[in-house]
């Protein structure tokens, strides 16, 4: 079944077009525009989508040697992320969709990056244990299924993502910094630098980084060398996420660890969850660097374990963005 997936929630604008869980082709394009800004602007980042957004759809399409006739399935990410560049990719699939009289489904951004996952032929032994670590969300999954994920907790305040990005920022390594200030703390020493763990509890399913950053911007305020404020930062964050991990598979008796979302391209974490996973015999299913960030490979095969189980399956054209999202049971199905 060829499915085109659209991926517009922040400030990429990402298409693939996939036969099944297999990618025929893809495109990402990130928006360079918000690095002097520091940050996000979200109105640039729409407008940015809707110019690029159906260059990128003629790319993958030449690409694939397909035509909009070919296309069974058009799926886009419905939420959460930014409200106006969901609406641009949203708008664009339902439309797209209506006109050739196919099916139309709206994905959920967060399942979507642990569905990167999917339909591989090494398969996930479940149960598992998930972290979801990117530059809006950080959280832990207990999943039994595919089709059954449960909520275990999430950062009650930032991101880890946007902790790293943020403390960059700070430290003069730019926005979106968090590949620099990885690779700056290769050269640091962590333990010339002090700083605190908030909420490092394992047994506590949550997290916090907001206090983490405080410190960080006080030691950086006192002039302490940067690769080793780095240093410090990175082994902090990857400590707190690694320990907490950790302790869920313990207690859920997982047979596999499922880790997505951009800090999964931190050579840390990496380094560290192969580590832990191979001591404890579990399964790691990490996704290369090029589809930790977001991407519509994983929205397409969100859509594509939807149709496994429901080939009816679609959503319907009132289908909204939704900018957060809120449960305790992760599904695929941004819009029911």
């Amino acid at each position: 079944m060829r499915i085109l997936a659209v991926e517009t929630s922040c400030d990429d604008t990402a298409v693939a077009l996939l036969d099944g869980c297999s990618a025929i082709a893809e495109r990402v394009y990130s928006q360079e525009v918000h690095s002097k800004h520091g940050g996000v602007v979200p109105e640039l980042a729409s407008r940015s989508h809707m110019k690029i957004l159906p260059e990128l759809v003629r790319e993958v399409l030449l690409a694939g040697g397909v035509g909009y006739g070919d296309i069974e399935v058009f799926a886009a990410t419905a939420g959460p992320g930014l409200t106006g560049s969901l609406l641009v990719g949203l708008a664009w699939s339902k439309a797209v969709a209506w006109a050739a009289g196919k099916p139309f489904l709206g994905i959920n951004h967060l399942a979507a990056h642990l569905y990167i996952h999917y339909g591989q032929k090494r398969r996930v032994i479940f149960p598992a244990a998930a972290l979801l670590v990117s530059g809006g969300h950080t959280s832990l999954f207990r999943m039994n299924s595919w089709q059954e994920i449960l909520l275990l907790g999430s950062t009650r305040d930032d991101a880890a993502g946007e902790a790293f990005d943020k403390t960059a920022k700070l430290t003069g390594l730019g926005y979106p910094g968090g590949a620099a200030l990885d690779l700056a703390a290769d050269s640091g020493r962590a333990e010339n630098c002090s700083l605190p763990s908030p909420m490092a509890d394992p047994s506590l399913p949550e997290f916090s980084f907001s206090g983490l950053k405080t410190a960080a911007k006080l030691l950086w305020e006192k002039g302490v060398d940067r690769s080793d404020l780095a240093a410090s930062f990175r082994e902090t964050v990857v400590h707190l996420l690694i320990s907490k991990l950790m302790y869920q598979c313990g207690k859920i008796g997982a047979k596999s660890v499922l880790a997505a979302g951009g800090v999964t391209a931190n050579s840390l974490l990496r380094k560290v969850l192969r580590e832990e996973c191979a001591t404890r015999n579990l399964e790691l299913f990490l996704p290369d660097k090029e589809h930790s960030t977001d991407n519509a490979l994983m929205v397409g095969r969100a859509a594509a374990a939807i149709l496994e189980r429901n080939p009816q399956a679609s959503s319907p054209l009132s289908c909204n963005a939704f900018a957060r999202w809120s449960g305790t049971s992760l599904s695929p199905v941004g819009c029911p």
